[in-house]
This record gives C-alpha cells, sequence and structure tokens, in this order.
C-alpha cells in the first residue's frame, strides 16, 4: 500500500508545481500595468494609465500621456528614418535637443539588443520644461542594415523611472 501511495504523492507534488510554475510564468508574460502599441514596424509596451493622447510631429506617430497636461508622456515611431546605424539614429534626436531644448544635456548613451535590429542604442537625457523644472527623457532607437529601417520610442518623465525603461527596453520588437 505504501509503495502505491508514494507514486500517487509524487505526482500530486508534481502537478501542484506545474501549476504554480505556470501561474508564475504565464502571469509574467502580461502585466496589467503596461499595454502593448504597434505601430508600423515597432511594437512597445506603454504604461496603462498613459492613455491621453499627445499631439506629435514627425519623426513621432503617435503618443501618450498620462493626463493632458503631464510631463509623463510616450512617443513612438514604427518608421523613424533611413539610418544605417542606431548611433546614426540617435545621433539626429541628439542634434535636434541640442539645438531645441532648454538646457539639454546627456546623461548617458548604450548600446542594446532588440530583435530583428542590427543596432540599437539608448539615449537618456535631462532637460528643463516650461515650468522650470528639470525633467528626464530617453529615446531609444532600433535600426535595421541594410535595409535602412529604423523604430524610435521617446519617454519623457518627472525623474528616471528605471522600472519604465526596463518594461519598454525588454518589450521592444522590430518586424519584419
Amino acid at each position: 500500500m505504501t509503495v502505491l501511495r508514494r507514486p500517487r504523492v509524487v505526482l500530486r507534488a508534481l502537478a501542484v508545481l506545474s501549476l504554480l510554475a505556470c501561474g508564475v510564468a504565464c502571469s509574467g508574460t502580461t502585466d496589467p500595468d503596461y499595454v502593448t502599441v504597434t505601430n508600423g514596424r515597432l511594437t512597445v509596451v506603454r504604461p496603462a494609465a498613459w492613455r491621453t493622447d499627445v499631439p506629435v510631429e514627425k519623426p513621432w506617430a503617435a503618443g501618450f500621456g498620462l493626463a493632458p497636461s503631464s510631463v509623463e508622456q510616450i512617443q513612438v515611431s514604427g518608421d523613424f528614418g533611413d539610418f544605417t546605424t542606431a548611433a546614426e539614429a540617435a545621433g539626429s534626436l541628439v542634434g535636434v535637443g541640442q539645438v531645441g531644448l532648454a538646457d539639454f544635456t546627456v546623461v548617458q548613451t548604450r548600446d542594446l539588443e532588440v530583435k530583428n535590429a542590427t543596432s540599437a542604442q539608448a539615449v537618456r537625457y535631462t532637460i528643463t520644461d516650461n515650468q522650470g523644472s528639470q525633467v528626464s527623457g530617453e529615446w531609444i532607437v532600433a535600426v535595421r542594415w541594410p535595409e535602412q529601417q529604423s523604430v524610435a520610442v521617446s519617454l519623457l518623465t518627472p525623474r528616471f523611472d528605471p522600472d519604465l525603461e526596463r518594461h519598454v527596453i525588454d518589450s521592444l520588437r522590430f518586424a519584419r
């Protein structure tokens, strides 16, 4: 009798562990605090609370903010332009920032890995907003060479949010 119970106990334990593992893995793939945005060749997540449409200008195709007058916003471009490298694409944004944004300062530039991209880069910066407060921004660009296709994301927050950055970078996909 004891021999027969042990396999049942082991099977029950394996079933419980499988359910627990699936619950952890499956719940980790979709975060209710984020929603997916697809624009052209770009797929990325944005905070679910950032659902207010933000007016955008080229090269940005869509934008979302926390509220109409809030600093928090994300802008996306699924067809950012014809660039050969992410450094070239990011450099074009830095050039615009240096000319058009008050107290623009690059804080960090680093290379990234993005699915289906040959190069990707993140540029963190700070600026002074219209109210005189320093705010944190970040551009994330990905390029596929030799097609010269690129995608980009722009983030703006009152101060750098590493959790938001991680969610955006981890979710960024460059569609073929």
